[in-house]
């Protein structure tokens, strides 16, 4: 068993969980609690937080236990803050490629959040295409609206497409702080700057092409991120990694 307990080790420091856990689920004796964080973490690197949701006796006793919060937000904020986890897992194990390439969905979100603030009821103003297509503004219900912020960001011809680059460009006229607004901006170009090379990858892309490209470290980059959540609503610990933590915790129980 202790041979299992050092694999599993050396897994953690990689946040490998799906394998770790299906190690875990192989042995009869493997301790119930850190059996639970395993497959509780294998589910968060899927970008599943159900999971956790469902078992509360569980998240309690580790409460008890080790005094740190399984779930830290409510559901949507716990989406976002599950999605920025898997960012920084990347990060931390160097995965730059696999980072990048997640950076458009988190920062969509992040940014339609943030327009929700002047629109409340923004998305009365975007048809679903319901499918892989682009969702698209309703420029005819935008302009026959009270929002100042339409007026002002329809003044210039826009593409209909919903995303990031509209997003962050309706953000221009919202009623956010200006440093917000100049954030924004630059996580908006750091999206910007990295698709081609990704889109026509023929050669490595790791950390010394990310910053020879964008002038930005990945680890620049995702902080920017954690700030824009926090500063929308999301509680995300920036000292103390969530992943690194329950490591500690199931690490400590297979040590007993």
């Amino acid at each position: 068993m202790q041979e299992i307990y050092e694999t599993i080790d050396i897994l953690l420091d990689v946040y490998a969980y799906n394998h770790a856990w299906k190690i875990a689920e192989q042995q009869v004796n493997f301790p119930t609690q850190s059996r639970y964080l395993l497959e509780m973490l294998k589910e968060r690197r899927e970008l599943n937080i159900d999971f956790a949701f469902a078992h509360q006796a569980e998240n309690r006793a580790i409460l008890r236990r080790y005094d740190f919060d399984i779930i830290a937000n409510h559901h949507r904020e716990e989406q976002l803050a599950n999605y920025i986890m898997d960012l920084e897992a990347k990060v931390r194990d160097g995965n730059i490629i696999d980072f990048v390439r997640s950076v458009s969905p988190i920062l969509y979100r992040l940014f339609y959040r943030l327009a929700k603030r002047d629109i409340p009821n923004l998305e009365g103003f975007i048809h679903d295409a319901k499918n892989d297509q682009y969702d698209t503004w309703l420029f005819a219900e935008m302009k026959q609206s009270d929002y100042a912020i339409f007026h002002k960001y329809l003044t210039t011809r826009r593409d209909a497409k919903v995303t990031s680059r509209s997003l962050a460009e309706l953000l221009q006229y919202s009623q956010l702080p200006e440093h917000i607004k100049e954030l924004i901006v630059e996580l908006r170009q750091f999206e910007k700057s990295v698709r081609n090379p990704l889109a026509h990858l023929i050669k490595p892309f790791d950390e010394e092409e990310l910053h020879r490209t964008t002038n930005f470290s990945s680890q620049a980059f995702l902080d920017k991120i954690i700030d824009l959540a926090i500063y929308a609503g999301v509680k995300y610990d920036k000292e103390n990694f969530y992943f690194d933590s329950v490591n500690e915790m199931i690490k400590e129980e297979l040590k007993d």
